[in-house]
């Protein structure tokens, strides 16, 4: 299945890197795995593990297992819904919970791999020490088969690196931590509450695992405490609004009709009614859509009964008494345990750091100003580099799997030359500039990442050169008026991009009416 340097492959051969820490195969490298299939390419992907699931295998700490591979903690569940999580031609079941645990989410990768037959190209057990770049634009993969010491290489004409951004913990720095005689841990040890019963734990942090973290251990523990660096809460987002799931609210027609302002303004108004009973500093200042939004609303139970209470950044740590003083020079004592829930650096260990972030140049002029640099044309492509993409490395105001699905959909497309190529290096490097300069005036200074996009507009902007996107006159003339109004004014799931074009799928129109059952009157 390799390629050899003297020996010109009758396939494009595409090497498929899924390498999350340990090595796992996820959604992105599912999705890249798929792909290459429908277009009649020949994916190898290397994995390390046993087997599939990528943050979704969760597993225990234990004796035999002290650094597992997967982030995700017992009671996880998701943030966005079925109907918007789905791959787009193999649907979440109908029955399935809105929202559910990752036990369902790993149930559902492994169906989807038995169901297009995924698992044969995948090669488990082996870990990646290095990609690299040859003289004729293809690429020498050094690898290694556990348990065997000898190194092998392949050569491939091109790369999809699919492992993702959330294996490389980031540990703040504050003074006297070392001196600390309480335990410290990352969040990605975060397994379950019972294990700090009794206990007085201060939880560092304010996106979805810090608050959902906390908001478990009130259940356990004697106390737990939420050091925010600002000092204010983030804007607290439900899974429901309005009686309909909050992903629900976003269709066609509200994104592209009513102005982000306005939008802005209303969901604003709706969240905001939550905070009344807080103190005003606690409350968020920043618009909603300029922030990275947190989903949970349990925690406002949990500030009303002081079971959390909030402190700002840490300032120094003492060595008596588990001393902790924060910015307000406020003093806690007896802190058994701080957990640190602060994100993950952005890292590939097997590729050269410029692959993915420009280079020292980019750095320097774009670094202090944003948070996860990376250098990637339209999210995917490095402008220097031919012949190797990323799938995953973004987060999306949406569901992860459709997105890294469209990616490869694009990927694969310019593989095989289905779209126009990519543009020149200099109109990528213009294109990128341009996105950032977008960033600086969108979202406030904490929320500046290069790897955010917005979802809907970045699908249907994939889907536009794909071919896939569901216009309106197609729309009509090929399933009616009805159904056109139920693509935009119900719920956009990504099923909708297998209505038409390349790769369309006969069962979309049916699953789509069973989505929105509830939504407009049948058709």
């Amino acid at each position: 299945s390799d390629v050899s340097e003297d020996v010109e492959p009758v396939k494009e051969c595409v090497k498929i890197d899924e390498r999350l820490k340990e090595k796992i195969t996820g959604i992105s490298g599912l999705s890249a795995i798929k792909q290459c299939l429908d277009d009649d390419l020949i994916p190898i992907c290397f994995e390390q593990n046993s087997f599939i699931g990528g943050l979704w295998k969760y597993e225990e700490v234990s004796e035999k297992n002290k650094e597992p591979y997967s982030t995700i903690y017992q009671s996880i569940i998701t943030n966005t819904s079925k109907e918007m999580s789905t791959y787009s031609d193999f649907p979440i079941p109908a029955d399935w919970p809105t929202f559910f645990h990752h036990s369902l989410l790993d149930k559902y990768l492994n169906l989807y791999a038995e169901n297009f037959n995924l698992l044969p190209h995948i090669k488990f057990n082996t870990t990646v020490l290095k990609v690299s770049i040859l003289p004729d634009k293809r690429w020498k993969v050094k690898y290694i088969i556990q348990n065997k010491n000898e190194e092998n290489e392949e050569i491939f004409d091109f790369v999809m690196v699919c492992s993702g951004h959330h294996h490389k913990p980031i540990w703040p720095e504050f003074k006297g931590m070392n001196l600390f005689k309480g335990e410290q841990m990352h969040s990605y040890k975060y397994k379950r509450a019972i294990n700090f019963e009794n206990k007085r734990v201060l939880v560092v942090g304010s996106g979805n695992s810090a608050i959902d973290i906390a908001v478990e251990l009130t259940h356990a523990t004697s106390q737990v405490y939420l050091s925010i660096r600002r000092g204010k809460l983030p804007w607290l987002i439900p899974r429901f609004v309005n009686g309909k799931a909050r992903d629900h609210h976003a269709s066609r027609f509200s994104t592209y009709v009513i102005p982000p302002s306005i939008r802005g303004r209303i969901a604003e108004n709706n969240f905001s009614k939550s905070y009344d009973p807080f103190p005003s500093y606690l409350k968020p200042t920043d618009p909603l859509f300029s922030t990275y939004p947190t989903t949970n609303s349990d925690i406002f139970e949990c500030l009303a009964a002081g079971t959390i209470i909030v402190k700002p950044n840490i300032k120094e740590f003492k060595s008596e008494n588990n001393q902790i003083e924060f910015i307000d020079e406020t003093i806690l004592d007896n802190i058994d345990v701080v957990i640190y829930s602060t994100g993950y650096h952005i890292d590939y260990s097997f590729l050269e750091k410029d692959i993915f972030t420009g280079g020292n140049e980019i750095e320097q002029e774009y670094g202090k100003d944003f948070k996860d640099l990376v250098w990637l044309y339209k999210s995917m492509f490095p402008p220097k580099y031919p012949n190797i993409a990323f799938i995953g490395l973004l987060v999306a105001a949406g569901a992860f799997p459709p997105v890294t699905e469209m990616q490869a959909r694009y990927i694969t497309s310019q593989i095989k030359g289905f779209i126009k190529p990519l543009p020149s290096q200099s109109e990528m490097e213009k294109s990128i500039r341009n996105y950032y300069e977008n960033i600086r005036k969108t979202y406030c200074k904490a929320a500046r990442s290069t790897i955010r996009r917005s979802y809907l507009p970045y699908m249907d902007s994939l889907s536009k050169e794909i071919g896939c996107y569901p216009y309106s006159y197609e729309i009509i003339k090929r399933f009616g008026f009805k159904f056109w109004k139920l693509i935009i004014f119900g719920i956009a799931t990504p099923i909708q991009y297998r209505l038409i074009g390349r790769n369309s799928w006969e069962g979309a129109r049916d699953a789509i009416l069973i989505y929105n059952k509830n939504r407009l009157q049948p058709i």
